[in-house]
Parts: structure tokens; C-alpha cells; sequence
């Protein structure tokens, strides 16, 4: 038998939101941002285990705590390194396929886990990512061994730091992408900024139910009937992983298109 994990990267260490994966979600709620991740990442089908990734850190130790009251395995580890925290879960925890997942997206669905990880088993691939949905509900499934080797091999510091990058762009590793087309694609529904936890308390608030997950169409049908509520956090900007320079330079030149920064696109060449 495949053992599938899902592995939730968390720590509470954010700049710009501060503690941002126990904050009650929604405002008046009892359960916390990370325990919604749980519970949608319990409810694939696919997955035999799910496991919390954090840090050291004694700010973290309020993770660990959260683990022992939840019931779900907890691994600590290095702070930057978070390629070698998933491969030590990966290690401890015997799995053969990850699906990686992080604490402050808590609408991931259950449903893109199970399509995800049947792609990347059906396939053969090493490495499976969703495309088309909205920001935070992409997922990530690849095989141990990928990850074995990545660890063994990356050395640059993005690499390590963002788990994927070196396995997508290696040339080694059968890699898919599994294409959705969702009508709230250009939605943001990650919590990185103090507006994206307003979106999404005011979403759970009007949506969520106990025991069932805020459903995409749900938050569609919501925005068709208060297209205002999208306008809460479009002014944030995603930190973005690049696999190669190339990559980089390509999404600096259509930025600096859109701004109409026609000299500095000039110079860029």
C-alpha cells in the first residue's frame, strides 16, 4: 500500500501577521485558521496521515501545544530549512507520497487533495501541482524519493526554503500540472496580511458550518451576491518563488508592462 501524508508547514513567526495560524477564524469562532487546515486536509479520502511541520523556536512551542490538544503528530525543525523538515517527516512518519499544504490556507478542499494525489499515482509522475484555483488553494503532491533526492542535492537557500523549487525545475523528475478552471480564480483567499484574515473571517462567518468545509462555489455565489467583499485584500502582493532567473526576469518585465515603466522595461532588456 502507498501511505499518502499531507505535511502542513506552519510557524508563528510572520512579519506581517504575527501568531496568524492560531487566530480564530471566523472572529467570533472557536476553532483556530491551522485547525480548519486539519480538518479539510482529514477529510481527503486519499490521505492515511497528517502531520504539522513547524520550528524550534519557543515562539513555536504554542504549535506543539495546539498538536497535543488536536491529536495530530508534530515534527519540529530548522527555521530556513524547510526542505529537511519535510524530509525528516517524511522519514519519521514513513511515507511514500506528500502533499504539502501550509497553515494559513485554510480553503484548501479536500476534493483538489484526492484529484491531486490520483493524478500523481495514476501518472507515475514525481511531482504533481493544481493550477486555475484561487491563491492558497493550489496543492502539491510528490513522491518520498523526490524529496529524498532534492534534500540530498539542492544547495541554494530558495531551494531549501521552499521545498518544491529545485524538483520542479530539475530536469530529472517527471513533473504534471492538473488544470482547473475555476471562476474565482482571481480570488485571494491565503491569509498573509491583517485583510486577508478579514476576508476570510468574513467568508467563514457568512459560510462555514461545523464539520463541512467553505466550498469554492459557495464563496462564488457569495461574491456574485456581494462582489464588494473581493475589493478586502486585492491591494496585497504574493511573495512569489521563482524556479529560475529566467522565470524571475519574465514576470519583472509584465509587471513593469502593466505599470507602464516602458524606460525601466528598457533597461531591463
Amino acid at each position: 500500500m502507498v501511505k499518502v501524508g499531507a505535511i502542513i508547514q506552519v510557524r508563528l513567526g510572520s512579519e506581517r501577521l504575527p501568531g496568524k495560524a492560531l487566530l480564530p477564524l471566523p472572529f467570533s469562532g472557536n476553532a483556530s485558521l491551522l485547525e480548519h487546515v486539519v480538518t479539510n486536509a482529514r477529510s481527503a479520502k486519499s490521505l492515511h496521515q497528517t502531520i504539522i511541520a513547524t520550528t524550534t523556536r519557543s515562539v513555536d512551542d504554542a504549535i506543539e501545544a495546539f498538536c497535543n490538544t488536536t491529536d495530530i503528530p508534530c515534527l519540529r525543525g530548522s527555521t530556513d530549512d524547510v526542505l529537511e523538515r519535510f524530509r525528516q517527516a517524511a522519514y519519521t512518519y514513513e511515507l511514500d507520497v506528500i502533499v504539502r499544504l501550509t497553515g494559513d490556507n485554510p480553503f484548501v478542499m479536500p476534493e483538489t487533495i484526492d484529484q491531486a494525489v490520483a493524478q500523481l499515482l495514476n501518472t507515475g509522475s514525481d511531482y504533481m501541482i493544481t493550477t486555475g484555483l484561487p491563491l492558497g488553494t493550489n496543492v502539491e503532491a510528490f513522491t518520498r524519493q523526490a524529496l529524498e533526492t532534492a534534500a540530498s542535492q539542492a544547495t541554494a537557500a530558495a531551494d531549501r526554503e521552499h521545498v518544491t523549487p529545485f524538483i520542479r525545475r530539475e530536469s530529472g523528475f517527471k513533473t504534471q500540472t492538473l488544470p482547473f478552471d475555476s471562476p474565482i480564480s482571481q480570488l485571494r483567499l491565503t491569509v498573509d496580511y491583517p485583510t486577508d484574515y478579514a476576508l476570510a473571517a468574513l467568508l467563514f462567518e457568512r459560510l462555514w458550518k461545523p464539520d463541512q468545509p467553505v466550498t469554492h462555489e459557495a464563496i462564488g455565489q457569495l461574491l456574485h451576491e456581494q462582489p464588494w467583499l473581493q475589493e478586502i485584500n486585492t491591494v496585497n502582493s504574493q511573495r512569489q518563488v521563482f524556479v529560475s532567473e529566467e522565470e524571475e526576469l519574465a514576470a519583472a518585465r509584465k509587471l513593469l508592462q502593466a505599470g507602464g515603466l516602458t524606460r525601466a522595461l528598457l533597461k531591463l532588456g
